[in-house]
């Protein structure tokens, strides 16, 4: 790794860490946030590894600042692997490749919170929790599409 990618990647943790920091609590004990918007536009702009790492990085990094340590090891791998995910679909450039990136990620994201909830919480406060899931995949992914599309004409200059 070089100083540039170095830097880069610093600054896709903090803006992952900033976009989650902009929250509201769940019905038990999650929270909605944009932190979808960070991670499928690092993914879709600059690919898999940095939406992987800033995903992984920044979003377990605002649970344990925000208060939810118990969900860190958590949201390391599902965000981690949303990422990853978002940004290996999507290399091939085209937008249907981007949507598919985003719902197959996001999908992930909402089934892998629905097992850790029912595993730490109960079932029962699964079906809401999906909701809040579900509106942070739509939101970021509403978002990201344009913002990373104008990002890559930027950076492919």
């Amino acid at each position: 790794m070089n100083t540039r990618v170095l830097s880069f990647m610093a600054l896709f943790v903090a803006f992952t860490a900033v976009a989650t920091y902009l929250h509201i609590p769940g019905p038990s004990s999650s929270y909605f946030n944009l932190g979808e918007v960070a991670i499928y536009t690092i993914a879709l702009t600059f690919g898999a590894r940095a939406g992987g790492i800033a995903g992984a990085t920044g979003s377990a990094l605002m649970d344990i600042i925000l208060g939810y340590s118990i969900w860190a090891p958590f949201t390391f791998i599902i965000k981690g692997l949303e990422g990853w995910i978002v940004g290996r679909i999507s290399q091939k450039g085209d937008w249907k490749y981007n949507l598919i990136a985003i719902m197959v990620g996001g999908n992930l994201m909402i089934a892998g919170y629905a097992v850790a909830k029912a595993m730490l919480l109960s079932w029962a406060v699964v079906l809401p929790e999906i909701g809040i899931d579900f509106a942070q995949m739509l939101i970021g992914g509403i978002i990201a599409f344009p913002l990373s599309h104008h990002l890559d004409n930027y950076f492919r200059k």
